[in-house]
């Protein structure tokens, strides 16, 4: 009798012992992907004559991002722009941003961005832009771009209104394409030209 309780106790003490082994059978959960907070874009691009005419300027520039929560960020920017046969222009910015949380896919971010404008006549601009994007996915409707840049000083006469539309993809968790189109007008809202982009970004 004695080696029947025994026998038992072995079997409820190996039982319990059991369920505290991993089970074999449920693979471990996937850890959780890392929110990148950096992000790096180059992008080339062709100012070209408004209605989509002959291209006036190869364009290329470089940007960078960096998160700092609650919406905020923080970057700045070089772009260079040159004409076959002319001098390079030049353009470096410091910029400040916030972005609304995403309602139903969509988000509505902001920045103001304080920069030089180097050519033959150097001078300091300021610049605003709005942005409205709507997520599917891997792919990122970048619906409205908007910029309104212009010189500290209006006898630079550097006022101008730009409005875009584009499309970002979602290579990886690291890398995205994008491209996009945009209609510049002067203060008069008369369009003054139009540019087609595309870009590279690197989250990291």
């Amino acid at each position: 009798m004695k080696k029947y309780f025994i026998v038992a106790a072995m079997l409820a003490t190996t039982s319990a012992f059991a369920t505290d082994l991993p089970n074999k059978n449920k693979a471990p959960a996937a850890p959780a992907a890392k929110a990148s907070s950096d992000s790096l874009t180059v992008t080339y691009g062709q100012d070209l004559a408004t209605n989509f005419g002959a291209k006036s300027n190869d364009t290329y520039g470089v940007s960078y991002k960096k998160n700092l929560g609650g919406g905020i960020s923080v970057g700045g920017s070089l772009s260079t722009s040159q004409a076959a046969a002319s001098n390079l222009k030049q353009n470096i910015e410091g910029q400040v941003g916030y972005a609304l949380p995403a309602i139903s896919g969509v988000v509505v971010s902001g920045k103001l961005g304080v920069g030089q404008r180097f050519t033959t006549t150097n001078f300091p601009y300021y610049a605003a832009y709005g942005n409205a994007d709507y997520k599917l996915g891997p792919i990122t409707v970048n619906a409205v771009q908007y910029r309104y840049r212009a010189a500290f000083d209006a006898a630079n006469d550097y006022t101008s209104h730009q409005i875009g539309t584009g499309v970002t993809y979602d290579i990886t968790d690291t890398y995205a394409v994008s491209a996009k189109v945009t209609r510049s007008y002067d203060t008069s809202l008369n369009a003054t030209g139009d540019a087609i982009s595309g870009g590279l970004t690197i989250k990291f």
